[in-house]
């Protein structure tokens, strides 16, 4: 492949594609720290006077959040991977802008994508499942104190 000299347009919309890997970054640490939280209300509040098959269903929604941060942390270093391959051709250590650039970043967006889809439906079932804890626990107080 034959360098190119100098290619403002080029260099504009590396470092927009730089940005948006940098932002990705800050998303993933949002979902960290959402995974943190749903972790929390599973450990610490729903563990309280449930029945066997919420147990169950508890353990399995820590399984699913234990495979969403294998997921992000998976995510985290191929974000990382690609930010050192931008910053290269940036700064110019590496100038050679292989074909497949476009096509890692399209893969790794369809990734974040689809990590946040699976985080809001897991968020989403949790919640759910959350109320309906909460709504049997209110039926079960009302019904002791008649």
């Amino acid at each position: 492949m034959k360098p190119i000299t100098e290619d403002p347009q080029l260099e504009e919309e590396l470092q927009e594609l730089y940005i948006l890997s940098k932002h990705w970054i800050s998303d993933i640490h949002f979902e960290e720290v959402e995974i943190k939280f749903l972790k929390n209300i599973l450990n610490k509040y729903l563990v309280s006077e449930t029945t066997h098959e919420q147990l169950d269903e508890i353990r399995g929604f820590n399984e699913s959040l234990t495979l969403q941060d294998a997921s992000i942390d998976a995510m985290k270093e191929k974000i990382s991977e690609l930010l050192r391959f931008l910053g290269s051709i940036i700064i110019g250590s590496d100038p050679q802008i292989r074909l497949d650039l476009v096509e890692k970043f399209a893969v790794l967006e369809t990734e974040m994508k689809a990590l946040f889809v699976s985080v809001k439906q897991l968020k989403k079932s949790l919640f759910s499942f959350t109320e309906e804890i909460m709504k049997t626990e209110c039926a079960v107080s009302s019904h002791k104190i008649n």
